[in-house]
């Protein structure tokens, strides 16, 4: 596909559709640049009307019709998708697709959009070539075809198993295809939480760019210059500029991530702490409760873990947990919320059956309120287990939980891998907006106004997963330095499965 090409489409389309919307004086510096960018996966980050879905759209007709004119028989029948949380997130694209097609290639025909939708362009002498809406609310569904494109829409609204799938699928296509199959992700950043964000920093690094067959570009609002005349020196742009915090001003405008500041633990890298584990019924089970009982969070949480045993590029063996599962209720939000209510959910939990489940809780847990139980004795009455008792001293457990995440030089991998299921846990330390109110809650230390430490202690809210798992591995592995440490958990266990560290 040559620049000069679709710069000639480009300006047919905006001749031929008055009104239709595109918005900016195309191609755009940094929408050049993501247009003819060959990379298999690719993401693109929008400013607010920065046009990101026109952009996306117009590569993914171009992808079309190039794939139509260099494959003509494999395009008879051959499938793209056009993928978000909900199909009504993907109608923005589908219709400048469809309008684009319907234009440029007659006979094209787009179905309803409200349930999946599909643009069925014509293939000489072939079966349409079909342009199909996914949903990645369930991404079991994202499978069985192999997409000359797949265009993922709003993509940090997605959890990252989707585009882990969604990165599958089109590997099959590129193989077959050079040249296509590729990933197309576009989006805003959510809180500049989560994997999304994550990914884009990592690709703007050319190492990283190689290494992942990728890259990651910005469309910021001042390039849509049909909206913002004078680009930067635009007045509204200034009065947006001048009023709002930089962080605000970096995600809503310029389309680059802001995390939040002052996060405990800065380490946590979504990308490599977060993966698919799965349940070994031949292992013990370990989890830890916090009762939620200070901080603005209130949250119950129980995080459930299972130990494994890793083995390095030496031959030595280290122990690596795994965060199987997370229970976790806000008790703000839920009138009538009783320690009842989750001994009641820990039941129904596959791990429960387990023959070996070990459970350690805040100290508070074991106090009274008035004639109440204390939790330790719900637990005990309605479950029939003993939890042990754990106070931390917070600086030190943070230091316990830093170890965690750090990455061993023999497996190349970190010492704890969580689970997407515990959401909570992963929001707390940076990786995803809460998931109670979808906003921006973070482990996150004293700062003033601008950015700067104030105390050596952190926030005591919306931490409550992440005080559960901390209480746990103090319990189990004792301090990092000084009295306590602990190189082994000291427990019976069934069969140890060894597995080999991929290096």
């Amino acid at each position: 596909m040559q620049v000069e090409k679709a710069k000639v489409l480009w300006k047919y389309l905006e001749d031929s559709s008055p009104g239709s919307g595109l918005g900016y004086e195309l191609p755009g510096p940094s929408h050049e640049q993501f247009m003819f960018d060959s990379s298999p996966t690719l993401l693109a980050s929008g400013g607010e009307r920065g046009s990101k879905s026109h952009t996306s759209a117009m590569k993914a007709v171009l992808l079309t019709l190039d794939f139509i004119a260099k494959h003509p028989k494999e395009a008879s029948g051959a499938k793209a998708w056009i993928v978000a949380e909900s199909y009504e997130l993907c109608r923005p694209e589908f219709e400048y697709i469809a309008e684009w097609l319907m234009q440029l290639l007659p006979g094209t025909k787009p179905t309803n959009m409200i349930d999946p939708g599909q643009i069925n362009v014509p293939v000489p002498g072939g079966e349409p070539f079909e342009i199909k809406t996914r949903s990645a609310a369930d991404p079991k569904n994202l499978r069985a075809e192999a997409p000359v494109w797949t265009l993922l829409c709003e993509a940090a609204l997605v959890r990252q198993d989707v585009y882990f799938r969604l990165l599958g699928r089109s590997a099959q296509a590129r193989a077959q295809f050079p040249g296509f199959g590729q990933l197309i992700m576009s989006g805003t950043f959510e809180n500049s939480l989560g994997w999304y964000p994550t990914l884009w920093t990592k690709w703007q690094s050319e190492a990283a760019q190689k290494e992942d067959h990728a890259a990651s570009h910005s469309f910021p609002s001042h390039e849509n210059r049909f909206i913002y005349p004078g680009g930067l020196d635009n007045e509204e742009l200034k009065r947006a500029k001048a009023q709002l915090p930089e962080d605000v001003w970096k995600e809503r405008h310029l389309a680059i991530p802001a995390p939040p500041s002052g996060r405990v633990f800065g380490s946590f890298d979504v990308t490599r702490h977060v993966a698919k584990v799965q349940y070994d019924p031949d292992l013990p089970v370990y989890f830890g409760v916090d009762p939620g009982y200070s901080g603005r969070s209130s949250t119950y949480a129980v995080v459930v873990t299972q130990p494994h045993d890793i083995v390095g590029e030496s031959g030595d063996t280290h122990q690596q947990w795994h965060v199987i599962d997370e229970i976790a209720i806000n008790k703000l939000s839920t009138p009538g919320f009783t320690v009842r209510d989750i001994c009641e959910m820990v039941k129904t939990k596959y791990w429960w059956g387990n023959d070996e489940v070990i459970g350690v809780i805040d100290v508070a847990g074991t106090y009274h309120a008035g004639a109440q139980e204390s939790n330790t004795e719900v637990w005990q009455r309605e479950l029939r287990i003993h939890l042990s008792s754990q106070k931390v001293d917070i600086l030190p457990g943070i230091d316990r939980f830093k170890t965690m995440l750090t990455i061993n030089p023999d497996t190349h991998m970190p010492n704890m891998i969580i689970s997407p299921r515990a959401r909570l846990l992963i929001s707390e330390l940076g990786g995803a907006p809460n998931p109670f109110d979808g906003q921006t809650h973070v482990y996150s230390y004293k700062t003033d106004t601008t950015g700067q430490l104030v105390s050596a202690k952190p926030h005591d809210d919306y931490c409550d997963s992440i005080k559960a798992l901390t209480y746990l591995f103090v319990n189990k592995l004792g301090y990092a330095t000084g009295r306590g440490l602990r190189q082994n958990i000291g427990v019976k266990r069934r069969t140890r499965r060894r597995i080999k560290a991929r290096i």
